[in-house]
């Protein structure tokens, strides 16, 4: 039977690094806590390493890059579909690590571990699929093509929110396309991604293909943007991260991949089915507890029905239920991952009352709550306040009305971000203007959850570079290579 990570929890033991195929607790014996947002007890310790691991990861990947990338794209594709099949197999565990380390509700943690699963599928498909082209030649004396190759190693740089998804969105494709891979998660929820490492290696991946590492980012982010062997740089996370590593990779002209901070607007038009907007909007904001980089989060709505929205929110908010995920209740919103969340949500929202905002029913702040949080909305928040312009990342979000279509263009771009909008509405010849004129990356018209593993997902303007899922995710990992043939007529 295999070692779980669960069975590690129960039997007390430190949950390990993968490197070179081996599960190593730490070159240097340190050790990390993993707590439960719910109580801020510890459920794990992590082996935490540093530049080391680091840079042995790279070395292993490195050392397995030439074999791994000269194998079969039906080796790949059949490794990659082994692994599917196990995920799905241990999703309910899985799904409950998830809730455990994350605050998540358990339904949204096993989502998210079958989410996870799909791409890796996808991925063992899409491989098998041609990657090149033959040109239509001009010269008859000569033929043109392209073929493409694995860029090299690639390092997964990944946040808490979506621990599972977003690692599998970027470890499926650059597995997929011949590259091998070393993994730094979150260390405030690593446990589901060692489970995906886990069927990797169950699923039969060689030693050193794939490498999964804990400890402090920035230390081991620069180790691997500064080691030879890595290729392209994959990560999710905030604006200034992001920024910050692409200066760093510049140094040695590395490829960035990158999905970075939102800012999405909803917005609700007067001819939309009411129903359905305040029902995607309670989905594409409180999903994963308010802490999606694509979450809503500045609601726009149609003048001549802004008192008729604002009544459905309140009543929303007010029949959620707030709670422990793994509880014997049922609830709709667990805990923020930590308190340092609680207090930034609690610092936008201030300002926005300091601005002239209201709340749509209870102040947000849960008395002695730990890391809970109310869900709220807040009305006529000024303009330049931080719930105008920042990202919330919590179960909050501003409400402002407008009178045309023009205008909520205007007021929807003016961002730095560009990742994902929303927009509720029937008229057909106005969901073109808007797919056209909304500069956002990734656009839901009447519905909530855009995010599909064959469809193209990343930013604009600040919210980053490059596309995950579908074939452009699979670019990320490959480069092109021009060929061309002389040929002598007879």
């Amino acid at each position: 039977m295999a070692i779980t990570t669960r069975a590690l929890l129960d039997a007390g033991a430190v949950v390990p690094m993968l490197i070179g195929g081996e599960w190593v607790p730490s070159f240097a014996s340190n050790l990390r806590e993993v707590t439960n947002p719910v109580d801020d007890r510890v459920i794990a310790q992590i082996a935490y390493g540093g530049v080391s691991e680091a840079q042995s990861a790279a070395d292993q990947a490195t050392a397995a890059f030439e074999s791994w990338s000269n194998t079969s794209s039906r080796y790949r594709a059949d490794i990659l579909w082994r692994t599917y099949e196990l995920i799905l197999e241990r999703a309910d565990e899985i799904g409950a690590l998830l809730s455990l380390e994350t605050g998540k509700l358990l339904s949204e943690g096993i989502g998210e571990t079958r989410f996870s699963a799909e791409y890796f599928r996808w991925f063992s498909e899409e491989i098998r699929r041609p990657q090149g082209e033959v040109f239509a030649s001009e010269d008859r004396s000569r033929k043109q093509l392209s073929i493409s190759r694995p860029i090299g190693v690639a390092a997964t740089l990944t946040p808490w929110n979506f621990p599972l998804s977003i690692q599998a969105r970027k470890v499926a494709p650059a597995l997929a396309a011949g590259c091998t891979v070393v993994a730094r998660p979150s260390e405030k929820a690593p446990l589901a991604v060692g489970e995906l490492f886990r069927a990797l290696v169950d699923a039969g991946l060689p030693p050193g293909v794939a490498n999964l590492i804990y400890g402090p980012a920035s230390i081991q982010s620069n180790a691997l943007i500064d080691h030879d062997g890595i290729g392209v740089i994959s990560f999710t996370g905030s604006t200034p991260v992001g920024s910050a590593l692409m200066r760093q990779a510049s140094n040695r002209i590395v490829r960035c991949a990158l999905e970075l901070g939102g800012d999405a607007p909803y917005i609700i038009f007067s001819d939309a089915n009411i129903d359905r907007a305040i029902e995607g909007l309670a989905i594409a904001k409180f999903r994963n507890n308010g802490q999606s980089c694509i979450a809503a989060n500045r609601v726009f709505v149609e003048d001549s029905i802004m008192d008729q929205v604002c009544e459905r929110l309140a009543k929303l908010t007010s029949s959620m239920r707030i709670g422990d995920p793994l509880g014997h209740e049922r609830v709709d919103l667990g805990p923020l991952i930590d308190s340092s969340r609680v207090r930034d949500v609690d610092r936008i929202c201030r300002d926005a009352l300091d601005s002239g905002a209201s709340f749509l029913g209870e102040s947000p702040i849960v008395p002695d709550g730990a890391n809970f949080m109310r869900p709220g909305f807040l009305v006529d928040a000024a303009f330049d306040s931080a719930l105008a312009k920042e990202e919330v990342f919590g179960p909050i979000a501003g409400v402002f009305s407008f009178s045309d279509e023009d205008e909520v263009i205007h007021r929807a771009n003016d961002t730095k971000m560009g990742l994902a909008g929303y927009a509720y509405t029937n008229n057909q010849s106005r969901i073109w203007r808007l797919a056209e004129k909304l500069e956002v990356g990734i656009l839901g018209l009447n519905h909530p959850l855009p995010s599909v593993v064959y469809s193209p997902m990343g930013g604009l303007k600040g919210s980053g570079l490059g596309r995950e899922g579908a074939h452009d995710g699979l670019l990320e990992y490959l480069e092109t290579k021009y060929i061309s043939i002389g040929i002598e007529e007879k």
